[in-house]
């Protein structure tokens, strides 16, 4: 099947049938979810559209970019489309957007349409793999894509004006295909450190990361550690190990943080670590501040301002 084949594909379930956009026919009926700010906000992060004109345009807009496909969603005996469901490639990992309009929320509508598409463009085409991304609040469309076959792969945060620390998590949510395996699971960053037990001591009482396992000989201290970034198993972390008399090559460490930069930057402070100074806002639009271990390891920590 090739990419202009694949632009005509319609897929059929038991209670729908989802066909490709076509940005003039539908936009009227789109525009009940288009025009609404529950809708567009979760989805988009951008305001709802003014009026049925400008939900066509957008609607254009999201098609036009080359690997990208959008199929309408319709009940089978009926001729309204009630939201969409989108797949844009283009990258190494497709992923996948719906919307519904609000009144057709939970009733398994969108949870049969995404399972659809999904199914469909793993198996029947042969996609290595899907993601799609859900703001951690939005319960339902965590569930939609949970019912699609798609797991949790990770978090990050986005900067939300509106959310209380500045910050808003989102959830990657992933799904690969038949005979697909992931070849790595996690990335540590490992750091020698003259003393592993007064390093995770100072991260915890400046940064709030916490230890997660200790090796060493019994009523030693610890020789080889983690510094859990967040509280889950099999989480990001820092690896401390002991490195008493080699000499240690500073390393530049990055870290994206969810809580305001000036609180981490006075709690380092407080601990009695070293800055390079107070948290500057960047001509790339962040706000960080360095702090620097014992060793000359430098944590750039980066985050709302």
């Amino acid at each position: 099947m090739n990419d202009e084949e694949r632009k005509t594909v319609e897929l059929f379930t038991e209670h729908l049938r989802l066909t490709p956009l076509d940005p003039e026919a539908d936009a009227a009926d789109l525009h009940a979810a288009y025009g609404d700010p529950d809708v567009t906000g979760p989805w988009l992060d951008e305001p709802a559209s003014d009026g049925p004109e400008q939900t066509r345009e957008r609607l254009a807009e999201r098609l036009a970019p080359t690997g990208t496909r959008i199929w309408t969603v319709r009940r089978l005996e009926e001729d309204t489309a009630l939201g969409l469901v989108e797949l844009v490639g283009g990258g190494q990992v497709p992923w996948l957007g719906w919307m519904l309009r609000k009144s057709h929320w939970r009733q398994g509508i969108m949870s049969e349409a995404v399972t659809a598409v999904v199914e469909h463009v793993l198996l029947a085409e042969g996609v290595p793999m899907l993601e799609a991304w859900a703001n951690a609040s939005n319960t339902g469309s965590i569930r939609v894509a949970e019912r699609a076959g798609l797991t949790e792969r990770g978090r990050f945060a986005v900067p939300d004006a509106q959310a209380e620390t500045g910050m808003r998590e989102k959830v990657v949510l992933g799904r690969t295909g038949p005979g697909v395996w992931t070849a790595f699971h996690a990335v540590h960053i490992l750091l020698p450190v003259r003393d592993v037990e007064a390093t995770l001591a100072f991260l915890d009482s400046a940064l709030g990361v916490t230890a997660g396992f200790r090796v060493g000989p019994p009523g030693a201290p610890a020789r080889y550690a983690s510094a859990k970034l967040w509280p889950w198993s099999n989480g990001p972390s820092l690896r401390l190990r002991a490195t008493p008399r080699k000499p240690i090559t500073p390393v530049t460490v990055l870290l994206d943080s969810a809580v305001p930069v000036a609180e981490l930057y006075d709690r380092v402070v407080a601990a009695g670590g070293t800055t390079e100074g107070p948290p500057v806002r960047e001509e790339w639009g962040d706000t960080e501040f360095c702090c620097v271990l014992p060793e000359g390891h430098r944590l750039e920590i980066t985050g709302p301002a």
